[in-house]
């Protein structure tokens, strides 16, 4: 006679099964015959937005997927050095019709690209950072120019016209020069002691507050 407890505890209990991990597949695709043959078909999808010209020899072909394949042409184009063209082709299992999946340019090793975008704000100067952040809190700003020790453009004085009668000579340039430079070093010095002043009020607000 079977054993109803123990027929009972196997039902309740009963065991799990289990898994491995899951299985990956590491294998690379195969480049498909048929389609790493049609060079002809991928230089015709090309022509299609190049001139004959700029299409160059066929570089080879890269296998992307199952029937999925990336021919690449060297690119003779003004502007373009070291660039490619590509044509990606595809077909259906048990199909010889082949289809242009992609076309277009895509850059080289040794390729001429375009320098690193650099942010606005980081191109900005100090200057106009002040100006513009001023403006977004509804500040004025030349009064957050001048408090950042940014004064007001000292105008060069107008160079008096020289007559034909009276041409100018080679001293006189001179001093006109030396007079511009001194005022640029009079506006650079005027800034400096306002920064200077600017920080000497900070160290006095902060030795007041720590004293109490």
């Amino acid at each position: 006679m079977p054993n109803v407890a123990e027929d009972t505890a196997s039902t309740a209990n009963p065991v799990q099964p289990t898994f491995g991990p899951p299985r990956v597949i590491t294998r690379k695709p195969r480049v498909d015959a048929v389609l790493a043959e049609a060079v002809d078909v991928a230089r015709a999808a090309l022509q299609e937005f190049a001139d004959d010209a700029e299409i160059g020899e066929h570089l080879g072909t890269v296998a992307d997927d199952e029937r999925v394949v990336t021919h690449r042409f060297t690119a003779h184009v003004a502007g373009y050095s070291g660039w490619h063209f590509f044509a990606t082709l595809a077909r259906a299992p048990r199909s010889k019709v082949i289809t242009v999946s992609e076309t277009g340019m895509l850059p080289g090793e040794d390729a001429l690209l375009a320098p690193k975008w650099v942010p606005w704000r980081d191109r900005a100067s100090e200057e106009e950072r002040i100006r513009l952040d001023a403006i977004a809190a509804g500040e004025d700003p030349a009064k957050a120019l001048e408090a950042a020790g940014y004064g007001p453009e000292v105008l060069e004085e107008e160079e008096p016209v020289v007559s034909e009668e009276q041409p100018a000579t080679q001293d006189d340039s001179g001093k006109k020069q030396a007079r511009r430079d001194a005022k640029r070093r009079r506006a650079r010095q005027q800034a400096d002691r306002k920064k200077r002043k600017k920080k000497s009020a900070a160290s006095d607000t902060k030795a007041k507050s720590s004293d109490k």
